[in-house]
């Protein structure tokens, strides 16, 4: 694995759009339309700048797969995060769906803890290389770059709980979104 730079920024966001492509977690944020794979891409494109300024960006070696790590205590509010909010908002959420995102991140943040934790904001792997190993190579070295802090993810696909019970994540709360949003925890 290593730091993504902005020249990955195309591969990182090709990766993860096509991962969660039909990901229901996505797809509450993203306005429904014909734009709908394209407002994928922006989204992933924001979470790139997010991680890139308050986190980490990393991709495995063979650029199968990436994942977007953030340093929530290291956010601030930025000209360019202001900027970001608004892309975000006028080409991926939509106007009408900004309070129904709002709802969605404050229940998030209420099961996040008051302390520096990392959030695993997203990772994927490329779809022609699914299921071969690559994401838990890649979750496995994160997971042992970053101990010193608990980690945060959440998944709304059921079935990757198995996957994410491997590693030690357990399960601290339930989201219920019209989907099933799953949080999940690993301590240190």
């Amino acid at each position: 694995m290593r730091e993504a730079i902005l020249k990955d920024k195309h591969r990182v966001v090709d990766i993860i759009s096509q991962a969660f492509d039909q990901n229901n977690s996505v797809n509450y944020v993203v306005k429904q339309d014909k734009k709908r794979k394209l407002r994928i891409a922006l989204l992933i494109e924001y979470c790139f700048y997010q991680g890139i300024q308050f986190g980490k960006v990393l991709i495995s070696e063979d650029e199968r797969a990436a994942c977007i790590l953030v340093f929530p205590w290291l956010k601030k509010t930025t000209v360019s995060s202001i900027l970001w909010d608004a892309k975000l908002i006028f080409k991926v959420i939509g106007l009408g769906r900004v309070g129904d995102v709002l709802k969605r991140e404050r229940l998030l943040k209420a099961n996040h803890p008051g302390e520096p934790f990392y959030h695993l904001w997203y990772i994927g792997v490329d779809p022609e290389y699914q299921n071969s190993g690559i994401g838990s190579k890649l979750l496995e070295e994160v997971l042992q770059t970053y101990n010193d802090k608990t980690v945060y993810l959440e998944t709304s696909v059921f079935s990757n709980l198995k996957f994410y019970k491997k590693f030690d994540f357990e399960v601290v709360e339930t989201i219920d979104l019209g989907y099933n949003l799953y949080v999940l925890k690993k301590a240190r």
